[in-house]
């Protein structure tokens, strides 16, 4: 699924899926059956694909008649890490604890920070400082988690 929300573009075919999420009772044939996944932009933002039945929060509405729906949801750092907190507990088949480590545990610091200066297109710091404000964080640590993330 491919959308564009706030000038950003979302694609699940070019992101990276990190976990999925397929709560229990509810069989696909359930009409409040609903799954979830986890993705990450090559830029580093994440969000959410949902995905469910009828009388799902995924529900779309067709006039008088609620039906099958899907929905991309932009997500902050905290909010994915939750999210993924959230589907590990729940099974670590879909949501693997090695993944979680190396996208939401803070890596050792090798020293303090140091002092650095790049040089930046206007349209590549425009989308950082987008990054910044999207996943509350300064520009140095947008920088920094896309580096770490490798």
């Amino acid at each position: 699924m491919k959308k564009v929300i706030r000038g950003l573009s979302y694609n699940t075919d070019t992101a990276k899926k990190l976990a999925g999420y397929y709560p229990a009772p509810y069989d696909v044939t359930d009409f409040r059956h609903y799954s979830e996944e986890l993705y990450k932009k090559r830029t580093g933002e994440y969000f959410l694909y949902g995905e469910g039945g009828p009388m799902s929060q995924y529900a779309e509405y067709d006039g008088d008649m609620q039906r099958y729906g899907k929905e991309i949801k932009p997500l902050t750092f905290d909010e994915a890490k939750e999210w993924y907190e959230k589907a590990m507990s729940d099974d670590t088949q879909f949501a693997p604890e090695d993944i979680y480590k190396k996208e939401f545990e803070t890596p050792l610091q090798a020293g303090p920070k140091v002092h650095m200066s790049i040089n930046l297109s206007k349209g590549a710091k425009k989308k950082l400082q987008i990054m910044a404000q999207q996943q509350r964080k300064s520009l140095s640590d947008v920088v920094e988690s896309l580096i770490m993330s490798e």
